[in-house]
């Protein structure tokens, strides 16, 4: 089902990659007549895992990656055509498939909630989440931050009238932290291992229990329509799939590419990867009951008005 796109120009859009440092990756070894599939990637991570597994050498196509520091920018790119695949989280998913992007899930993969995190500093008086009453708590805006923040008030007993939150992007976020602006930081990986490895802080409360923080597979509906779009798209995906499980089982091996490719120092790099346990998974109406659980929360919180039938958000037929 195509749906009406974001009010997004493909300039504007593009002066937004600009803007949030994306960058382009091409290698010219590939000739112009290959498929050309244009990948969105935050912080090298997909990048990265595919080469560290040994999956990124014999692509029978030519991937265009297209780097980003958070999904918000990725998915209004996608939006507006400029990504043709991505894999994102499922908050920022939803807010985006809400607002009207022509985008589906295809597959994925799950940690359970150890990737994100609520991080105050190290030797900040607040040490329970009953702690953060009064105080300001910074987020990015249509991502996991207020879910999980809302979640973890709710299980503590607070109101979340009574914690200030400020939208800023997670680069302004961690200075905000560092230099005493907010009183906690709610983020994902590996801005965790930024902040507990580099800036004195720790962690307060993670995500387990709160979110399930699945990250998506998502392909642009025109794109699906493309017989060696789509093909791509699949090989891609099942390449990532085997990346993901590799790298289980070879953290150290993986690190090492992590680290080069994303010019993180190896230590944080390292301690990303620990925190994470990313599975991959295969979309099930278990999957989408999950997701579905989400968004009546992020309805039920005031942060999505409209309401919609999410299993028209998911194709499992893609990977099949």
């Amino acid at each position: 089902m195509v749906r009406n796109s974001l009010p997004l120009s493909r300039r504007k859009c593009l002066m937004t990659m600009m803007a949030t440092g994306m960058t382009a990756f091409s290698d010219p070894s590939w000739s112009d007549d290959r498929t050309v599939l244009s990948v969105g990637d935050q912080n090298e991570s997909l990048r990265s895992l595919l080469e560290a597994a040994g999956e990124a050498t014999t692509f029978p196509y030519h991937i265009e990656w297209k780097q980003f520091s958070q999904a918000q920018p990725l998915l209004q790119a996608q939006n507006a055509g400029v990504i043709d695949f991505c894999h994102a989280g499922d908050v920022a998913f939803l807010f985006a498939y809400a607002a009207g992007a022509p985008i589906v899930a295809i597959g994925g993969s799950v940690d359970g909630g150890r990737s994100a995190a609520i991080v105050v500093r190290n030797k900040s008086a607040i040490h329970a989440v009953q702690d953060l009453r009064g105080k300001r708590v910074a987020l990015s805006r249509a991502g996991l931050g207020e879910p999980l923040l809302y979640g973890a008030l709710a299980q503590s007993g607070v109101d979340r009238t009574d914690v200030q939150v400020v939208n800023v992007p997670q680069s302004v976020a961690r200075m905000a932290l560092a230099t005493g602006q907010v009183d906690a930081w709610v983020t994902w990986q590996p801005y965790v291992a930024l902040a507990t490895g580099m800036d004195d802080a720790r962690i307060l409360r993670d995500a387990k229990g709160i979110l399930s923080f699945y990250v998506f597979a998502l392909a642009h509906q025109a794109v699906l329509e493309n017989p060696l779009k789509r093909a791509a798209i699949i090989d891609l995906e099942k390449r990532v799939g085997r990346a993901l499980e590799w790298a289980r089982t070879h953290k150290d091996a993986y690190c090492e590419t992590y680290a080069r490719i994303s010019h993180l120092p190896h230590n944080i790099a390292a301690l990303a990867i620990e925190e994470s346990d990313r599975r991959s998974i295969v979309i099930d109406e278990n999957v989408i009951k999950g997701t579905k659980e989400l968004y009546d929360n992020l309805r039920s919180y005031g942060l999505l008005k409209n309401g919609i039938d999410i299993s028209h958000a998911f194709d499992l037929a893609v990977l099949d």
